[in-house]
């Protein structure tokens, strides 16, 4: 896995993406914490939390993205994305969360989400899945990032001496390479992701809300080329956590 440092900057938040002796630098919005009532809700019994599945049309309602760097990050229309798992490609709905652009030494930029709510218990939760429309290979790699309240305070601070980095909390991370044609679901336990950031917060995964925290926080999705000046296009839908069957 490539090492990858993330640094939080001014509004929002400035990655470094270091792949063998090249580093790459890009800055992304960062998202305040919402009133309580935010965010899509939880379905299926609450067997799944659904992040979104984008049938809204929207990256405003009813959960807010922020996106950063990347040349497209929008709704697109699932009409002509056919192929890969039909058992997938049954249950995309109507549109879906396209991200396409060119790298600037592998990094091409992302998106993300802020989580939390009141009373919104997300430890149960064991598995990240999200169905993923890949162009072949060469699609480029999805890094899925969580962030965990470890201060509690529903915050995620950073400290402007050093380059914005989180001075509190845990960033969780875990890598996606799209290297097939057509739909496929993509599903990673949660126990999976590692520490990104060692030495800050606590280092242990604390998604449920106690002693005031916030629990898990927010989600970013970071795209990387498979080539320094390659090019990425996928599309997302029905991002979720799950729990264990």
């Amino acid at each position: 896995m490539r090492k990858v440092v993330r640094l939080l900057g001014g509004l929002g938040l400035i990655a470094l993406f270091v792949v063998g002796a090249l580093v790459v630098s890009a800055g992304a919005m960062g998202g305040a914490a919402p009133q309580a009532t935010g965010g899509p809700k939880t379905g299926l019994a609450e067997k799944v939390f659904l992040v979104d599945n984008f049938e809204s049309g929207s990256l405003k309602s009813p959960r807010e993205w922020w996106t950063f760097d990347i040349e497209k990050a929008e709704i697109s229309a699932n009409q002509d994305l056919i192929g890969g798992d039909a058992s997938v490609e049954a249950t995309v709905g109507t549109y879906s969360l396209l991200l396409s652009g060119m790298a600037n030494n592998f990094y091409v930029g992302g998106c993300g989400t802020y989580l939390a709510k009141e009373n919104q218990d997300t430890s149960k939760y064991t598995t990240f899945i999200v169905d993923v429309y890949g162009n072949g290979p060469g699609s480029g790699t999805l890094k899925v990032e969580l962030v965990d309240d470890d201060n509690n305070n529903w915050q995620a601070e950073q400290d402007r001496q050093k380059q914005y980095a989180l001075i509190y909390d845990d960033k969780y991370v875990t890598e996606v390479n799209i290297d097939w044609n057509g739909w496929k679901k993509v599903s990673i336990p949660l126990a999976s992701f590692v520490d990104d950031n060692p030495g800050v917060g606590d280092d242990i995964w604390n998604p449920n809300q106690a002693n005031g925290s916030g629990g898990l926080l927010q989600m970013q999705l970071i795209c990387i080329a498979t080539d320094a000046k390659g090019k990425v296009n996928y599309n997302l839908d029905n991002i979720a956590l799950t729990m264990d069957e």
